[in-house]
């Protein structure tokens, strides 16, 4: 019986609004998610990455960081491996690895490689062309 009651509307076709539908970037809006605490995926994320303690260089390494540091020059292509501390407990941090050319370097203060800059006490191994073809002694 029920079915013969709503029988006339089972094949009508969907009904079309006649005011003009919203446009897709107002209606994307209308659906995104709300982040509810400002800066929570950023501390999320921030409290999954592993950090360790600085490693101690060896005499032997840090005289042959000294030499390497004593070669390097303006435009040279290499790549350094540097500690970064972590802006939330600085005795710890991750080891990263970056290739690019020199563009300035202080031997007292830093180095920059690509608009990175390294503090000079944070490298820990430089490796590149210019340094095989030179042999360091130490």
């Amino acid at each position: 019986m029920l079915a013969s009651e709503y029988q006339p509307y089972l094949y009508l076709s969907r009904p079309v609004s006649r005011r003009h539908p919203m446009d897709v970037g107002r209606r994307a809006k209308q659906f995104a998610p709300f982040a509810a605490l400002r800066g929570l995926d950023e501390t999320i994320r921030q409290q999954e990455i592993i950090y360790e303690s600085k490693r101690d260089l060896s005499e032997e390494k840090k005289n042959e960081l000294d030499m390497k540091l004593r070669i390097l020059a303006y435009g040279m292509k290499i790549q350094a491996t540097y500690f970064q501390k972590s802006w939330k407990d600085p005795s710890v941090g991750q080891y990263h690895t970056l290739s690019g050319t020199v563009e300035f370097f202080d031997p007292s203060v830093h180095l920059r490689i690509d608009d990175t800059e390294i503090q000079i006490q944070d490298i820990c191994d430089l490796t590149g062309d210019v340094f095989e073809t030179i042999e360091i002694s130490c």
